[in-house]
């Protein structure tokens, strides 16, 4: 692709995040514009411990394993509990081995930090556990965020430094269908101070900042500009993606917009239909198509993604 246009797939993603009018809709599905890596310290598994002190096992091959066990059971235990290290040549090994093969000038490196600080805290303390804890014990969930960021924070600095990632990506739940799973202002004790110490990692090298969240997160979008998030990854069947495009000029970009449920569940013509309003959203900038889950899904609808990427993605180029 990058032989026969006049610019690269990863030249036109960063003009679509600059909120410039791209050559074509960014979709690293299709156009390779990402090559995400990761960092080896262990996040969950299968059946097991993680690097975390979680205890997994796969209930249903299609959705994954689950947590059986969170260790932080005591609020006196989190002085003490063991903390993984983000120290250790064998985290960065195979994350610096997948950079040395790629082309850097036709395609962004992205390093994937892993589950964000909500969804690691509860998987150590349980999440009801982790909410009655933030009345009854607010230092006790403090502590162990605080924790969490620091070892995220190495981790990121790490992918930086060593594998020359151009954007970290930070990957969190923090909404049901309909709502937010706690408060604004639960988030902005409990989560905010920490999370804006691992954005400011992050720009202090100068990289972008990419946050994944599931569910109805609208209400958290002021927080995360004013953090500097520059893609946002967002359910489009749970958020107002024209009116966020429309209220914050693209700033974030959004990432998505082909919702998992169609690509699983619908129809070819369901998926070209979110295929071309996210296409239209997208004309100026601001927006990356991708779906909006990592899943199996259908090849017929995958196909049909791609036919109208290309059909309706396409600005100042043709295939």
């Amino acid at each position: 692709m990058g032989a026969r246009f006049p610019i690269s797939p990863r030249e036109n993603f960063l003009i679509a995040v600059g909120r410039e009018g791209p050559y074509w809709l960014p979709c690293p599905l299709f156009d390779g514009s990402i090559t995400v890596v990761q960092h080896g310290l262990v996040e969950h598994c299968n059946e097991g411990v993680d690097a975390w002190g979680v205890v997994w096992k796969l209930r249903d091959p299609r959705s994954g394993s689950y947590p059986v066990h969170h260790p932080l059971s005591r609020p006196e235990a989190v002085e003490e509990y063991p903390f993984p290290s983000p120290e250790g040549g064998e985290l960065l090994v195979e994350a610096k081995k997948a950079v040395s093969e790629i082309d850097g000038g036709k395609v962004l490196v992205a390093g994937d930090n892993g589950w964000d600080l909500f969804e690691r805290a509860w998987l150590l303390v349980g999440m009801h556990r982790l909410f009655v804890w933030s009345f009854r014990y607010p230092e006790a969930v403090k502590e162990p965020i605080k924790r969490i960021a620091e070892v995220k924070s190495r981790l990121t600095e790490r992918l930086i430094e060593e594998a020359d990632v151009e954007m970290i990506m930070y990957g969190d739940d923090w909404g049901m269908e309909d709502r937010l799973l706690f408060s604004p202002e639960w988030w902005r004790e409990f989560i905010k101070p920490w999370q804006a110490e691992l954005y400011r990692t992050a720009r202090e090298y100068d990289v972008l900042v990419y946050q994944h969240s599931d569910g109805k997160v609208e209400d958290l979008i002021p927080d995360l500009v004013e953090l500097g998030v520059d893609v946002l990854n967002i359910q489009v069947e749970c958020n107002d993606w024209p009116l966020i495009v429309r209220e914050y000029g693209g700033k974030p970009t959004l990432w998505g917009g082909v919702s998992a449920r169609t690509l699983d569940l619908g129809r070819p013509d369901d998926v070209a239909r979110e295929v071309e309003l996210v296409a239209e959203l997208g004309r100026d900038g601001g927006v990356v198509l991708a779906p909006g889950h990592s899943m199996q899904y259908p090849p017929e609808n995958i196909e049909a993604m791609r036919r109208a990427w290309i059909e309706k993605g396409w600005y100042r180029l043709r295939l």
